[in-house]
């Protein structure tokens, strides 16, 4: 029983750490720069372009509904994850043979990625929710899903940035090819078809999914995530504010990305530890009001002081790297252990997906609305309506049933 949970916990943490969080993010700094520097995109359109790519991730459900429902080769989640992360694989491969980029051509390939991706993820999560539930270490598995993240992100902060410098985007592409593809052959050899949950027939799904979703408790909870990730994001215009006016090279923003991804790895260390102490709701408070407290931080960069001083401004950044990765990685996990709680097993590739994809359709909003307010009313004044609506999401805690 003890050899079964460990691999389960080094199969998680494995596709985890080869995922599109993961080794899979090596070339995103790569496409920042081709968007930016190449193609000549400014920071609001860099913000539209990054919500349309990731609209794989918003329609989650429906793949989700696609691996609950119709089973591919006998088994809906093994074959699923294998069709998926081929997929992903040839884009990288598309890519990788694509001698020069427009924005359309970029736009089409990696909203087709994070399909493949997003799908991905979502056999990935039903499969922990069930087995998780079945050996009554959801926390645990949850955490080396995101340890295994932190690790690959680590490797890849500084790599990225050293591939965005030194190789050609063409190669950078071509290494990501193996990522996906290790994926798949890991989920072909040591993953097995009766470890899943037995395939629901329709009518029992539809009487357990309607249950699930058409309750008041769940929309709540729904909403709650949804305003979560909705503040506006300043990602975007920061990104270039680091590069015009801070001179931030592309090395040493992939060694911020390392930086972080090492605060997020002690993070999944330190939230399995207090998720175990701590009120749940307790932690879900101090994620969302040290969250939005901590958003005025970005309001230093504007200062003419840094902007006079730019090694003052890159000790800052150092800092805010670590720490955010750190108390970010604890956020998410907060996040995203109650919405785990809140799945049937059952249906946990519908209903997981369902709730994560209102988190990322916030997100995708989050990243437009960030960018069109940023041609408005400027960087600084964003920043403070982010960290403002941020807060405004503690009203909605009293009204929602956590428990510990």
């Amino acid at each position: 029983m003890m050899l079964k949970k460990i691999k389960y916990l080094i199969i998680f943490a494995s596709v985890y750490f080869f995922s599109t969080n993961g080794l899979s993010s090596l070339p995103n700094l790569t496409l920042n720069f081709i968007l930016k520097e190449t193609l000549h995109l400014s920071a609001t359109q860099l913000a539209y372009f990054s919500a349309i790519t990731i609209l794989g991730w918003a329609i989650k459900p429906l793949w989700g509904l696609i691996s609950d429902l119709v089973p591919l080769f006998g088994s809906k989640r093994k074959s699923y994850l294998i069709l998926t992360s081929l997929i992903a694989s040839f884009c990288w491969l598309i890519l990788s043979f694509t001698p020069s980029y427009s924005v359309w051509f970029l736009l089409i390939v990696l909203t087709v990625s994070s399909f493949a991706y997003a799908f991905q993820d979502v056999v990935t999560d039903a499969l922990m929710i069930e087995l998780g539930k079945k050996e009554e270490k959801l926390i645990q598995f949850q955490g080396a899903q995101w340890f295994g993240v932190s690790i690959a992100q680590i490797i890849t902060g500084f790599s990225g940035g050293l591939a965005a410098e030194k190789l050609r985007a063409q190669t950078t592409f071509g290494i990501a090819i193996f990522f996906p593809l290790t994926i798949a052959l890991m989920t072909f050899f040591f993953l097995r078809k009766n470890e899943e949950e037995p395939i629901l027939k329709f009518k029992e799904f539809k009487e357990n999914f309607k249950s699930a979703v058409l309750n008041k408790e769940f929309l709540l909870v729904n909403l709650f995530l949804f305003l979560w990730r909705f503040s506006p994001s300043f990602g975007s215009p920061m990104f270039y504010y680091q590069v015009d006016v801070l001179k931030f090279s592309k090395t040493f923003l992939g060694s911020l990305s390392s930086l972080s991804a090492l605060g997020s790895t002690l993070g999944t260390l330190i939230f399995a530890f207090l998720a175990k102490r701590i009120k749940f709701k307790k932690l879900l408070f101090w994620s969302v009001f040290l969250g939005g407290i901590l958003t005025f931080e970005a309001l230093l960069y504007l200062s003419p002081f840094l902007r006079k001083n730019l090694n003052f401004a890159k000790i800052l950044a150092v800092f805010d790297s670590f720490v955010f990765g750190l108390l970010g990685m604890i956020f998410f996990l907060t996040m995203l252990t109650f919405a785990a709680k809140k799945t049937n097993p059952k249906l946990a590739g519908s209903i997981f997906a369902f709730v994560t994809s209102i988190m990322n359709i916030g997100a995708m909003v989050s990243s437009a609305l960030g960018g069109w307010l940023y041609e408005k009313i400027g960087l600084g004044p964003l920043i403070v309506v982010s960290g403002l609506t941020s807060l405004a999401i503690l009203g909605f805690l009293p009204f929602l049933k956590v428990e510990n």
